[in-house]
């Protein structure tokens, strides 16, 4: 079902910009004038495809949706007409484009009112026990004023030219720059970009590399993707809202007179039969289509209908596609099964990781196993289940059937009879920590995804169909003959083969040591699941491929573990996928002990009778849902208006959620949890500790990056981020104000990411001012908090030892760093490092502003200050003792009161350098440079990149300043 969009933005520069691709550096096609109206063909990241239905402009095309919090493009509430299932007629079928527009009828009205208000009652008689409310994890106090000088420092920091690859230092010599962070270059550099006479530190030169591969990588997933979606269009994969079956021509040949809408069965206790009738009650409505068919299949098969994917060729698991088989085998094509094929796979593919999380904070097994990795292979299954099952009884003998619904998950081990299960899983364990999040989120997912609601009204069909068999109710032989009319005017399933389902993630860590790139390391992981159970819903067979130690990282398009064909139960034709089986449950009786439910069907010429509720509660819901009490309307708007939520697509056949008590606060909770977790992502963005590619748990697994830098053995994990060197700026309503109309409107963020609730996280750099701002879904950009951007200070302190002051030095190191301090380029300071030879004691010295020296053993947070500091040189110390150190410090120490520069305080550690090492600065300024080759593609593998090491074939030495190489240039091969 395609939606109507209305071009609302660009007029004032002739309409919005349409590319011919969803990467915003495709080709530009022209521009998409104002008032034109569209039609939706696919969606991406914000960005939309569409075919040009009226107006003037290209006739498709991408386009942004909406930028800077102002919708270019808004929804029109009309519909594509869709194809409707087997006997329905096209007027239930999405709301027609005149028809949209439509105000709502006074019949509409009054249905929508009176649902709303028992929305949220407790109608059911239950205890609904206590309803947990929000409360803020962290109120920051609001500021009062803001500084003049942070206003200008917005024009403060000085524009470093990159193009000035030299500056002279205090004794008159040219020292080169790193053409990426202009702080000076030492004795190993890597040529940059602007080609010979440039270069850039080991460490720019890692952050370069780890782009390149970044970039590659997202080259090998939108290849994938392409190749994924047109294998999903190929096998018609994917949940279709057309295939949702009506109810209006069914109930009309089964005796239910008319019913435009949702419709419910009424008991007749004295003669044991059923009739059907029309109600505005979601609860007990039942789909007739899915009834009709799983009655059909508990009378001919006692049991719930079965769907499996089985290998074609067991004996070739990794090539060998995968068979849909259907237990009873004239389920093939029918609504019942399709939505159990759709729900099962819909399952894996989020296992996988193949979609965003429908809610916010869950994560697939794919991101939990990245977050516990194992060296132990596993193998284990994931399925649907029944939870509980029971039919009561309404006032006017309502049928009302209720499930609960969740997933579960289960190792399995190998053993001399092949897979079984487990006797425990771990709670940690990847599938365990998936399952349990979903079952947790269960209702809410179900109010998102369409294919998954359904999948629990046909668990509801199944619940009636098994009450009716075993309560030996007297059914209408017409029931089974419409049944029988379903399955033989359903046409051959197009495909009953689909290719495997699997997927990829590349990683790459590349490794300094001693200011060197010593090597990168590309791989990644490979998925390929082949997807056994569906539904017996049945159960199914998961397969985590997963990396063992010491196999190397190199993208592989062999799968490193394959899922074996395995059987749980006794009879041959279980599968594992989707476990529905309702066998446990006694569905004989209603459940009498609890208290009766008010009335919830509608006779002739009643208000159930003259209204498609679904349709009414839509357009109420794009009005606003005005009758709707404040904590009601927002939970309502908070499940439908997700960017995860594609229910509202269904037109006609929706359904609103159940407005008793019981259901609606599962779902105030379950929102209010990701209410909770905006409020702790926020909180810790506002952080100076949060780190771009590193940003933690609390956010999605798509932050935080797989391309790392291993500096010296330190783990990326373990990286720091620059701390001491943002300084907190209050900010008032004023200079807030400012940054949002002026200043951000006119600058691109250096950081911008969304979350799975649609929330966009954006950094800004404004001069020497970090700004930081959130704007949720469908909301205005907020500054959340400005950080004014300093050279990081680090108060060293040593640890307590005994060092004895005749041991002798080992090793010199000479870092530099950012620093304040005049200059039109960027200020640096110099420290260095010591080790000893016998104790490995590390002593760092330098000179700071007040002219004194520093003397620090083993300070503990040196690591990260060398983490985000550049190394220069290494040289090995001649017969240097801790006392001869020592005295050299002391006497270079003293303090001033005008301060000293920069220069001094560099002059302190060119002297102790070559006082402990023998040599000089002179001349080793970028003495070694190598050339990388940037990373490489196989153009013969779309879906893998095979990289090996980086080998350097040998040392490329230029001189800078004279342009001449002295040795043979440097070759990289991947």
């Amino acid at each position: 079902m395609a939606l109507l969009w209305e071009v609302v933005g660009g007029a004032d520069r002739g309409g919005i910009l349409v590319r011919r691709d969803s990467v915003l550096s495709s080709v530009e096609e022209g521009r998409l004038a104002t008032g034109a109206t569209v039609k939706e063909v696919e969606w991406r990241d914000g960005r939309l495809c569409y075919e040009l239905v009226s107006g003037t402009g290209p006739k498709t095309g991408w386009v942004t949706v909406s930028l800077r919090g102002k919708e270019l493009l808004v929804k029109q509430q009309a519909q594509e007409h869709v194809s409707t299932s087997a006997g329905t007629s096209s007027e239930e079928g999405s709301l027609s484009p005149s028809k949209a527009q439509e105000k709502l009828t006074e019949d509409e009205k009054d249905a929508v009112e009176q649902y709303m208000e028992k929305f949220g009652e407790n109608r059911s008689g239950g205890n609904p026990g206590y309803m947990r409310k929000a409360f803020p994890w962290a109120a920051g106090r609001p500021a009062s004023t803001t500084p003049k000088e942070a206003i200008e420092a917005l024009k403060a920091r000085p524009n470093v030219r990159k193009s000035d690859l030299t500056e002279v230092d205090s004794e008159g010599e040219e020292v080169p720059l790193c053409t990426r962070c202009s702080l000076p270059v030492g004795e190993h550099a890597y040529e940059g970009k602007q080609g010979q006479g440039s270069c850039v530190h080991a460490e720019c030169m890692a952050q370069v590399m780890v782009e390149d591969a970044q970039r590659t990588e997202d080259r090998r997933a939108f290849y994938e993707a392409e190749k994924k979606l047109k294998s999903r269009k190929e096998y018609e994969i994917g949940w279709r809202m057309e295939s949702v079956p009506k109810n209006r021509h069914l109930a009309e040949r089964l005796g239910g007179g008319q019913v435009p809408g949702l419709c419910c069965l009424v008991l007749d206790e004295a003669s044991k039969t059923v009739k059907f009738a029309p109600t505005l009650e979601p609860a007990a409505a039942v789909n007739l289509e899915y009834l009709l068919l799983a009655l059909k299949v508990r009378q001919t098969a006692s049991r719930e209908p079965l769907f499996s994917l089985d290998p074609v060729d067991p004996q070739n698991l990794e090539d060998s596609p995968q068979k849909k088989v259907y237990e009873p085998s004239w389920l093939a094509g029918t609504t019942v099964g399709d939505v159990m094929f759709q729900a099962d796979y819909f399952l894996k593919e989020l296992a996988l990781g193949e979609y965003d999380m429908p809610v916010a904070g869950m994560m697939s097994v794919f991101d939990w196993s990245e977050m516990h990795p194992t060296d132990k292979a596993w193998a284990g299954r994931e399925w649907f289940v029944v939870r509980k099952a029971e039919v009561r009884l309404a006032a006017d003998k309502t049928l009302v059937p209720s499930v609960k619904m969740g997933v579960e998950a289960r190792e399995q081990v190998i053993t001399s009879k092949g897979l079984e299960d487990a006797p425990v899983t771990s709670a940690t364990h990847p599938l365990k920590k998936f399952a349990d999040a979903f079952t947790r989120n269960f209702d809410l997912i179900a109010e998102r995804k369409s294919v998954v609601f359904h999948l629990r009204e046909l668990a509801k069909a199944s619940v009636m169909a098994k009450y009716l068999v075993d309560s030996k109710a007297r059914l209408d032989p017409t029931w089974l003959t419409i049944a029988d009319e379903i399955v033989k005017s359903t046409p051959a399933e197009a495909h009953s083969e689909i290719p495997q389902l699997w997927n990829m993630r590349g990683n790459t860590r590349v490794q300094l040591r001693n200011g060197r790139v010593i090597d990168m390391f590309t791989g990644g992981q490979r998925n390929i699941h082949a997807i056994y159970g569906g539904v017996q819903f049945g159960l199914d067979r998961f397969e985590l491929a997963q990396r063992q130690a010491g196999m190397p990282l190199a993208q592989s398009g062999r799968p490193m573990f394959m899922p074996q064909r395995f059987q749980l139960g006794k009879g041959p034709e279980m599968p594992q996928g989707v476990d529905l089986n309702l066998d446990k449950f006694d569905l004989s009786r209603t459940d009498r002990e609890r208290e009766v439910l008010p009335a919830c069907s509608g006779g002739p010429g009643s208000l159930e009778t003259k209204v498609t509720l679904g349709k009414a509660f839509l357009e109420s819901l794009q009005q606003g849902l005005p009758k709707l009490k404040e904590d009601h309307r927002e939970l309502v708007q908070k499940i439908y208006r997700s960017p995860q939520c594609d229910r509202m697509e269904e037109g006609n056949s929706f359904i609103p959620p159940d407005p008793n008590m019981e259901y609606t606060q599962r779902l105030h909770s379950l929102v209010n949890d990701e209410k909770l977790l905006f409020d702790r992502r926020k909180m810790y963005f506002y952080d100076r500790g949060f780190k771009v590619g590193n940003a933690g748990a609390e956010f999605p697994r798509s932050w935080t990056s797989r391309f790392q830098i291993e500096k010296d053995g330190r783990a990326p994990a373990s990286e720091v981020s620059n701390r001491s060197g943002l300084q907190k700026v209050d900010v008032d309503a004023n200079f807030a104000s400012t940054l949002l109309n002026d200043i951000l409107p006119t600058a691109a963020p250096e950081f911008k990411e969304k979350t799975e609730d649609g929330a966009i996280f954006r950094i800004y750099q404004i001069g020497s001012l970090e700004v930081r701002t959130t704007q949720e879904n469908f909301g205005k950009e907020q500054v959340g908090v400005v950080f004014s951007s300093r050279a990081p200070s680090w108060d060293l302190k040593s640890k307590k030892s005994e060092i004895r002051e005749d041991e002798k030095l080992k090793v010199c190191k000479v870092f530099v760093e950012a620093a304040e301090g005049p200059g039109a380029r960027v200020p640096c300071h110099f420290y260095m490092v010591f080790e000893t030879a016998e104790t490995k004691t590390v002593i760092v010295t330098e000179k700071l502003q007040d002219g004194t020296t520093t003397w620090a053993v083993n300070p503990s947070n040196l690591e990260d200050r060398n983490s985000l500091a550049k190394l220069l040189f290494t040289g090995n110390c001649q017969e240097t003792t801790l006392k001869e150190l020592k005295n050299l410090q002391a006497s270079s120490s003293s303090t001033t009161a005008a301060g000293v520069s920069l220069g001094v305080r560099k002059q302190y550690a060119k002297a102790v350098f070559q006082r402990t090492t023998g040599l000089s600065f002179k001349g080793k300024w970028g003495g070694f440079v190598r050339r990388y080759g940037g990373a490489n593609r196989s153009a013969r593998n779309e879906r893998a990149v095979t990289s090996r090491p980086t080998k350097w074939a040998n040392h490329d030495r230029h001189d800078l300043l004279e342009g001449k190489n002295k040795l043979n240039k440097a070759k990289v091969s991947f």
